[in-house]
């Protein structure tokens, strides 16, 4: 299992010990000797190299760590203790707060965020001003209904296409948690919808920019983003970077989010769930995060409740 890149270095490996390797078996060079492996990490142990996981095998360096024992240890599903994006039927989603936090809840989650759309995202019956204080009072009935179990109240806010956010900041300093995000105007010139982008890192209530690039994978094209400037902006300004695990977006991408953790970004692998079985695609975000050399530590959604508290409150 691997690119095809991967496995041709292992192959280039095993020539200097004197091996062929094919998909079967390796081979001695001296006397067609094969060397049978019941499993993929005495593969790698024959070539004197620790188990590398699927997910870095694509001929990005991982050889070179691992012959200097320094491969990354990465985030897995176990790590996960909250989803910071979803949405209830107070927007486009199918079930109410209640029912999200419990279903979060069961799944062994420690908190939650309440992200329904914002005004201008008709489409998606975005919430007024005035509704998003009604909301309000529904989240704080479904915190009742748990002893230790974290329900944050925010928003996923539009960037809209004139570089404004949907919330005047008077209201989104009463929130919890607030997700900035690209659904229209993807097509606008590079320097304009990064304009909009930027506008967002810099608001100091943004917490989070989802799905950056507003990619639907088979569907529609993102937004022309300078990542190089939006990473440098977001890893300055403190702002959390997502990887959607929605299988139709996958955004950040591997290589992105690698970029960014590098640059000293934070890393949220959400769901952006609609249905309480939309908490099950998550794996799709933590491979796309193992693939970019993730560790939990750069995962805020790995972090204990009150050390999140903390980040957020220092945006």
């Amino acid at each position: 299992t691997g690119s095809q890149a991967h496995n041709v270095k292992l192959r280039e490996l095993a020539l200097k010990k004197g091996l062929s390797l094919n998909e079967y078996a390796f081979t001695k060079l001296d006397s067609d000797e094969q060397i049978i492996c019941a499993d993929e990490e005495t593969v790698y142990k024959t070539l004197d190299l620790p188990y590398i996981i699927p997910m870095l095998r694509e001929n990005r360096g991982e050889i070179a760590a691992a012959q200097e024992n320094r491969l990354p240890v990465v985030v897995t599903q176990a790590d996960i203790v909250a989803d910071l994006h979803m949405h209830t039927t107070w927007s486009d989603g199918k079930f109410s707060i209640l029912e999200m936090a419990q279903a979060a809840h069961a799944r062994g989650m420690t908190h939650i965020a309440i992200t329904d759309h914002s005004r201008s995202l008709g489409i998606a019956n975005g919430l007024s001003i005035e509704r998003l204080w009604q909301q309000r009072k529904e989240i704080e009935a479904a915190r009742a209904e748990f002893d230790d179990f974290t329900i944050f109240h925010g928003t996923e806010m539009e960037i809209k296409s004139d570089a404004t956010l949907d919330y005047p900041d008077d209201v989104l300093a009463e929130l919890d948690f607030v997700i900035a995000s690209l659904h229209s105007g993807l097509k606008q010139p590079r320097a304009q919808v990064m304009e909009r982008v930027l506008c967002a890192i810099d608001n100091r209530y943004v917490h989070m920019i989802a799905h950056p690039t507003g990619r639907l994978l088979g569907k529609r094209d993102g937004a022309d983003l300078d990542m190089t400037r939006l990473i440098f902006a977001a890893s300055s300004s403190k702002t959390i970077l997502e990887i959607n695990a929605n299988p139709r977006r996958l955004d950040l991408n591997a290589d992105n989010a690698r970029r960014a953790a590098a640059m000293g970004v934070k890393i949220a692998i959400n769901c952006d769930a609609h249905h309480i079985e939309q908490f099950d695609l998550l794996h799709y975000g933590i491979a796309t995060a193992q693939r970019g050399w993730i560790s939990a530590e750069s995962v805020v959604n790995t972090w204990p409740l009150e050390k999140f508290k903390a980040f957020i409150d220092r945006k």
